[in-house]
C-alpha cells in the first residue's frame, strides 16, 4: 500500500506545471548627458506596454516586437520632445494602438521584457534616437534606420546613428 502511494504520488508530481522564476525588471536607469536617468516601471504600465505591443506588433518577429518596446521607452527618456512615462506616451493622441488586440503573447512577454532589461545598455536592440515606426515602409520626414519583418523604424533627420 504504501509503494502504491508513493507511485501515485510520483506521478502526481511528474503532471505538475513547474515555472522558471523569472527576473523581471522594474527600473531602467539610463546614463545621459545630463546625468542618471531612473524610471521606476509599475506592473500597470508593464501590462500597458505589453497591450501596446501586441496590438502594434502582435504577429511580427520577435526583433520587431522588442523594437517598439523601445521606441516607447525611447520616447519616454526624452522628456523634451515627448511624455516622461508609458502610460502618456502610449495614449497620447494618434500615436499607438493600446488595448484591444487580445492578451499578449508569450513571445511580447518576452520581447517587452528583453526591451525593459536591456534599455541603456549594448543590447538594446535600436538606439537612443529611434522614435518612430510604422508598417510596410519608412516615414518619408524622417532618417530611415532599420526594418524587422514589415516594420520600419525611423529617427528624426537631425539624428545622429552611429
Amino acid at each position: 500500500m504504501i509503494l502504491e502511494v508513493i507511485a501515485i504520488a510520483g506521478m502526481l508530481k511528474m503532471h505538475q506545471e513547474v515555472k522558471p522564476m523569472v527576473y523581471e525588471p522594474k527600473q531602467i536607469i539610463v546614463e545621459t548627458s545630463a546625468g542618471i536617468d531612473c524610471y521606476d516601471i509599475s506592473d500597470y504600465e508593464r501590462h500597458l506596454l505589453e497591450r501596446c505591443v501586441m496590438s502594434e506588433a502582435g504577429g511580427e518577429s520577435a526583433e520587431a516586437q522588442e523594437a517598439v518596446a523601445t521606441v516607447i521607452l525611447n520616447r519616454v527618456f526624452c522628456p523634451d520632445k515627448f511624455d516622461n512615462n508609458i502610460h502618456d506616451v502610449i495614449t497620447a493622441a494618434n500615436q499607438f494602438s493600446t488595448h484591444y488586440n487580445g492578451e499578449p503573447t508569450v513571445s511580447v512577454r518576452t520581447a517587452v521584457h528583453n526591451a525593459l532589461a536591456y534599455y541603456g545598455t549594448a543590447k538594446q536592440i535600436i538606439p537612443a534616437q529611434v522614435y518612430y515606426f510604422r508598417d510596410t515602409y519608412y516615414h518619408e520626414w524622417a532618417l530611415d534606420y532599420c526594418h524587422y519583418g514589415n516594420m520600419y523604424f525611423s529617427a528624426p533627420k537631425e539624428a545622429c546613428l552611429d
